[in-house]
């Protein structure tokens, strides 16, 4: 197996996205001091950076906006990328402490045509999301964590992140830092004091001399890195319906700042579906407020749909016409109902599938724009009589509608159907004559025999006589 880890070191701050577009970072209380876990670019530009205590980061800075850590935040949005991860690998896990993600790589090099696509594919969704992402790569869980660590140098395409085989891994690790272990701050310093400056040094070691002065859980850590014990890792498990939410450090007060985060919830939803090669055409989303009830909006498109760029300016245009009754405090995107993606096989001539994209895309923006209740369709009704046979559906459009063909057998029909006219002159009558003799419930009885007819300047007809007055009415006509 290959595992491909993926270590976000800014997750906590990324995450937040507070709306004050200077210098802020993530604090957590740590014994009786305040430390920073995670700062932004500009902080870090400022030479503030993880590990520095607040009062040191605001001596630097005085400007700095610290925000309380969120644990149960930092999970939701691991959970959702392993969910988004799902197109990547099948077999994935997480640790939540550390912020990372490990996706099982080997398997699907082959899907994605080779190591490098599937890098540059991943590179490209992470880049969407708008999450930063240090990798490696090695055949153990806890080598491949070690790999991505922020203190080795190189990036993702640097050689010394990327390690294949078994057998070339004791001689990838052996000249690093032992500093980069995950180990606690003591063992680490225990580790300094003994002289034991890199990995290569410590595995020399006997596990019995160093389980007596380090503890079992060092040892077998060890034995996980080389793939000398399994790691009993607890994979993530995939999830029926789609469900995500997200808080907000402080209530956002204007429409615009809720557009990033839910740029970045489309994105994780277009991963959900992409994983499972299904597409939705409806969803939910719910805006909370503190002191008001929710603001639910419901999304519909007219075709399949799992384009996160498609779904997401749909929404927008729905949300340039609502007013909120006050701050949104969270959202929630919500979907529960999934169905077969669109037809995708490209054929010689695209003219047709283009037109219909480009109607779909227009009745989902009219709708979107306008309100559900503001686009119907033309729809068919139970009654023999042609003027009530049709109806406004009521419903909003949907592709599949359940109606099938006609069977064969069906009498041809005009297109346009007119309220009957009576005529004076008969034109050239073709075919035979179709009775229709229904309605003696509803106080408009209709005993008519239906011809189709030929006019002198070549148009089709579609006529009838009265069974009951002998008289002759035009009721459509054919293009």
């Amino acid at each position: 197996m290959l595992w491909l880890c993926l270590h976000f070191p800014h997750l906590p701050i990324e995450l937040r996205q507070p709306a004050d577009p200077g210098a802020a970072a993530i604090a957590a209380r740590i014994g009786s001091r305040r430390i920073l876990i995670a700062c932004n670019r500009q902080a870090r530009e400022q030479n503030v950076s993880a590990g520095l205590d607040s009062i040191s980061a605001i001596a630097r800075i005085p400007e700095l906006t610290l925000i309380e850590r969120a644990p149960a935040a930092e999970k939701r949005a691991l959970r959702a990328l392993a969910v988004w991860s799902e197109q990547f690998s099948s077999e994935i896990c997480l640790d939540a402490e550390r912020w990372m993600l490990w996706l099982e790589a080997g398997a699907s090099l082959h899907y994605f045509g080779g190591f490098d696509a599937f890098i540059a594919a991943l590179r490209k969704g992470l880049t969407a999301l708008g999450y930063s992402v240090i990798a490696g790569i090695a055949p153990t869980l806890e080598a491949a964590a070690l790999l991505a660590h922020p203190g080795l140098d190189g990036g993702l395409d640097a050689g010394r992140r990327i390690v294949r085989t078994r057998k070339a891994l004791l001689p990838a690790l052996a000249p690093l830092p032992a500093q980069l272990l995950a180990f606690s701050p003591e063992a680490r310093a225990g580790l300094r004091d003994s002289g034991l400056a890199t990995i290569g040094s410590v595995l020399a070691v006997p596990a019995a001399a160093l389980a007596r002065r380090f503890g079992p859980e060092l040892t077998g850590y060890l034995q996980r890195l080389t793939g000398a014990r399994a790691d009993p890792r607890i994979f993530h498990k995939p999830a029926r319906n789609y469900r995500r939410r997200f808080e907000f450090v402080e209530p956002i007060e204007s429409l615009e700042g809720l557009l990033f985060p839910l740029r970045r919830l489309f994105f994780e939803f277009q991963g959900f579906l992409r994983a499972r090669d299904t597409a939705v055409q409806s969803l939910r989303l719910k805006l909370l407020h503190r002191d008001a009830p929710p603001t639910i909006l419901e999304l519909r498109t007219t075709d399949p749909e799992r384009r996160a760029l498609r779904l997401f300016a749909l929404l927008r245009e729905k949300l340039e016409r609502v007013t909120l009754p006050e701050a949104t405090c969270e959202i929630r995107l919500e979907a529960d109902q999934f169905i077969a993606p669109g037809d995708t096989q490209l054929s010689l001539f695209e003219d047709r599938s283009q037109r219909d994209s480009n109607w779909s895309a227009l009745l989902d923006k009219l709708r979107a724009r306008l309100g559900d209740s503001a686009v119907r369709r033309l729809g068919l009704h139970a009654d023999h009589r042609p003027e009530r046979a049709w109806c406004i559906q009521t419903e909003p459009i949907q592709t599949k509608n359940g109606e099938g063909p006609l069977p064969e057998s069906f009498p041809d029909r005009p297109l346009w159907i007119l309220e009957p006219r009576p005529i004076l002159k008969l034109p050239k009558i073709i075919g035979h004559p179709e009775r229709i003799e229904t309605g003696w419930w509803d106080a408009a009885e209709a005993r008519r025999d239906y011809y189709i007819a030929e006019t002198d300047e070549g148009a089709r007809w579609w006529l009838y006589r009265d069974a009951i007055t002998h008289e002759w009415f035009l009721q459509g006509l054919w293009a």
